[in-house]
């Protein structure tokens, strides 16, 4: 196709949706049969003028999803704003449209996000040369090859707003480029990509900084530095595929001054407000057969990626609510409570469990995360209630240390025990014996006992366990068989399933049976305890 040929050429879905615009603005199908020869002739006149402005200048006519709102509506409030979203979502649509407005200052008439009312200076970057191209120069321009003229301005830029004199290049990539903004000065956009080394993004100032993927750490703060002087924002998309990063991190945990929405498949739209085909309920299937276990938690729902090592690779997670099914009140069901110590560098977190003996099913009722530096004299209110007291109470190997959780000479097991007669179970709780009889404290044993029940729904999680749910979901282990942090509230409910397993848990029923509450009597004096 010749290039004049070419330049004149409007892609058929634009002609499509123009028809569709004027139908809808006459009223409907029904009416067309209405329209005589000649409103026929006008028609098909006015949807090639319109068409042609759908394609250069798609910036009036996009119509953004709710979740790409929310997002352009953080920058009111934020500076460093993150989409962590599922593949397929529209995420580098959103930030190249929001790019889009902030050079040329053309808003919609409902924005409420960041606003400039000059000229601003930018920069795009991603991982490589040719991935900027094919995402982030081709969204914006509307094409990946410089030499596709033809193509520039049918991206989220609009033709008429390049100054097509000031393109520099490198090939088939744009380096740089100067935007028309209505205030009658001129934006700057750079491109730029994460191999460059961060002392080529050195000793310029930007306004905006447009991140697509996960950028490294040292780029990122690198960039964050060159929008200080201006009080700029750094706009992020990415499916978190490379897992949880210093800069993911802050973003999941919200620290102050971050900000991000996460979109999840549910989020997306099987159809465009055109009623064309987005994101079809076909292709998400075959997708999700598609994806690796340990894939498709981030690919489907933005949980940022652990790696191979992912220990708990669910697609759905074994939760309930606490009013889905009733626990306290059932007698019969075993109740036991475990630990994971803690006190300077750790939280302890205290675990109360429900087994059902019938159906052999793991409750994870309730966890409480004690704060760091807290000893068991401040915390044991929590064993002490109506509903604990008197539940069997399993403690890891180290309860025993003299001095290690208490501040004082006194071990856990004293404390509880001497000072406040709590049901103990005797001993440290570890692995049952193996097939020659041996008995140890390996953890991977207990993760995986965890894992098994969680695949087939025989350990379930209350829904307000949410940082055990968290731990879970980040949990991996190293090509040396090391296991991640944190695991304070893994570490404290595989305890618990542990001594449950092994028969340690207590019901009503049975200590009414019994008459007797587990406990060995305490020793006297001070011999060691395990």
């Amino acid at each position: 196709m010749a290039k004049s040929e070419a330049s004149d050429y409007i892609l058929p879905v634009y002609k499509n949706r123009a028809l569709k615009h004027l139908v809808k603005l006459a009223g409907g199908k029904q009416y067309i049969k209405y329209l005589d020869a000649d409103q026929l002739r006008s028609m098909h006149v006015a949807r090639d003028k319109i068409a042609y402005d759908m394609q250069f200048n798609a910036i009036k006519w996009f119509k953004p999803f709710e979740y790409q709102k929310k997002f352009f509506e953080t920058g009111a409030n934020y500076s460093r704003r993150g989409m962590i979203a599922a593949n397929r979502a529209g995420k580098t649509i959103a930030s190249t449209y929001e790019t889009a407005y902030h050079l040329t200052g053309r808003y919609p008439p409902d924005w409420k996000g960041k606003r400039w009312d000059k000229p601003i200076i930018a920069m795009a970057a991603g991982e490589s040369w040719e991935q900027v191209a094919k995402t982030l120069q081709s969204k914006l321009l509307g094409c990946d090859d410089i030499k596709q003229s033809y193509k520039l301005g049918s991206g989220s830029i609009p033709r008429d707003a390049i100054d097509d004199k000031s393109i520099r290049t490198d090939g088939a990539n744009v380096l740089a480029i100067e935007v028309w903004h209505i205030s009658g000065g001129k934006s700057k956009l750079y491109f730029s990509n994460y191999t460059q080394q961060v002392r080529h993004l050195q000793g310029f100032e930007l306004d905006l900084v447009v991140l697509d993927e996960q950028p490294p750490d040292e780029t990122f703060s690198e960039l964050v530095v060159r929008t200080a002087a201006r009080d700029g924002q750094v706009i992020c998309s990415f499916t978190p595929l490379k897992g949880l990063s210093g800069l993911v991190r802050k973003f999941w945990d919200n620290v102050e001054g971050y900000c991000h929405i996460r979109v999840t498949w549910d989020d997306i739209p099987y159809e465009n407000e055109w009623g064309e085909v987005f994101f079809s309920k076909k292709e998400r299937e075959q997708l999700a057969r598609d994806f690796m276990p340990w894939e498709r938690e981030c690919r489907m729902n933005g949980i940022p990626l652990v790696g191979k090592g992912v220990v708990f690779p669910l697609l759905k997670w074994p939760t309930y609510k606490s009013t889905d099914i009733e626990l306290r009140e059932n007698d019969k069901l075993e109740r036991l409570i475990s630990f994971d110590l803690g006190i300077k560098n750790d939280p302890t977190v205290i675990s109360f469990f429900f087994r059902d003996p019938v159906e052999q099913i793991i409750y994870l009722h309730r966890q409480v995360t004690v704060d760091k530096g807290e000893t068991p004299d401040e915390y044991v209110h929590y064993l002490l209630d109506r509903e604990s007291r008197n539940v069997p109470i399993a403690l890891p190997h180290d309860a025993a240390t003299a001095g290690r959780y208490t501040l004082t000479e006194q071990s856990v097991r004293e404390v509880f025990e001497d000072s406040y007669n709590l049901n103990c179970i005797a001993g440290a709780i570890l692995n049952p014996p193996n097939d020659q009889g041996k008995v140890t404290n390996h953890k991977a044993y207990g993760i995986n006992v965890m894992r098994m029940g969680m695949e087939r729904q025989t350990f379930m999680i209350n829904e307000s366990c949410v940082q055990f749910l968290d731990e879970a979901r980040n949990y991996a282990i190293d090509e040396n068989g090391k296991f991640s942090d944190p695991d304070d509230h893994i570490d404290s409910a595989r305890i618990g399933i542990l001594a449950l397993i092994q028969g340690y848990g207590e019901s009503v029923v049975s200590r009414s049976n019994n008459f007797t509450a587990r406990r060995f009597t305490p020793l006297e004096g001070k011999a060691q305890r395990i």
